[in-house]
């Protein structure tokens, strides 16, 4: 990258962090959850720091998903309603809805396909890591997250008038190095370390498709089967293919059933696209 390159490349981060800065709030809130002496009044107080956050999360809470028993009207209700390990949860997808559900022009991906594919990644290893004893929050946060340096890149063409598509022929890491100068891995990374994301979790991001940390990392090779899931959600064929015995690393590693994964895909995307209702709700 050379320093023309880095600067607007330094720019484009700064220009993301300003914009969407109350998603450190998600990363405080990781490390809370993670402290045994802290309680839901911790994330109360942390949530409330934010106004706008805090409204979309109690109309998140009184949505069809959340919603047990009385409405709620503050974040303290909200939180005691879902319970302390679903909060994690619940702010991500308040935080999501800023973030993700925008268009991805240089990728000629939508709003809803950006935030559908990304959240259906989270729920996906969520679910497979509490199955096989992965850290639940840690897989989940990386399914959420390990895409977000698009967005970065998306706001760096869209804010200079630049008009550079990605061609579906290429793997897009090739296209972004050739046509940006830079990956959305080393973007994503160092949006995340901006915001106050763990060591482990901005790593993770930058090192998710090379295959020697693929191969020692368990979250990393998770990650690396979910999105081929998602990415071929839509293609039955593809799907089946991808749960055959053996068909991926990670599936040798963690061996189950056709059926199995199959009915596990098909809950998960049920579930999404419940999300994906509640949310356009609200």
């Amino acid at each position: 990258m050379n320093a023309t390159e880095k600067e607007l490349f330094e720019k484009a981060i700064k220009e993301v962090v300003d914009l969407h800065g109350n998603m450190a709030v998600l990363s405080k809130l990781d490390i809370l959850l993670k402290d045994y002496n802290s309680d839901l009044s911790d994330a109360e107080e942390l949530i409330q720091s934010d106004g706008a956050l805090s409204a979309t999360i109690v109309r998140i809470s009184n949505s069809v998903i959340y919603r047990i028993g009385d409405r709620c009207d503050t974040i303290r209700s909200a939180l005691y309603n879902i319970g302390f390990n679903e909060a994690l949860k619940l702010v991500s997808l308040a935080l999501s809805k800023q973030v993700f559900m925008r268009n991805l022009d240089a990728y000629g991906i939508s709003a809803d396909n950006y935030w559908r594919y990304s959240y259906f990644t989270a729920v996906f290893m969520e679910g497979q890591a509490k199955r096989f004893g992965f850290e639940a929050n840690n897989a989940y946060l990386i399914g959420l997250l390990h895409s977000i340096g698009r967005v970065v890149i998306n706001e760096l063409l869209h804010k200079r008038e630049i008009e550079i598509y990605w061609d579906r022929f290429i793997p897009p890491d090739v296209w972004e190095k050739e046509s940006i100068g830079f990956s959305s891995e080393v973007a994503g990374s160092l949006l995340l370390k901006n915001w106050d994301f763990s060591l482990e979790m901005y790593q993770r991001v930058e090192n998710q498709r090379k295959p020697s940390k693929i191969d020692s990392d368990p979250l990393l090779l998770l990650l690396d089967y979910a999105r081929l899931v998602s990415i071929n959600l839509e293609d039955s064929e593809a799907l089946a293919s991808l749960c055959e015995k053996g068909a991926h690393p990670y599936l040798i590693k963690q061996p189950q059933s056709s059926e199995e994964l199959l009915s596990a895909i098909a809950e998960t995307a049920d579930y999404v696209a419940d999300i994906y209702k509640s949310l356009k709700d609200c």
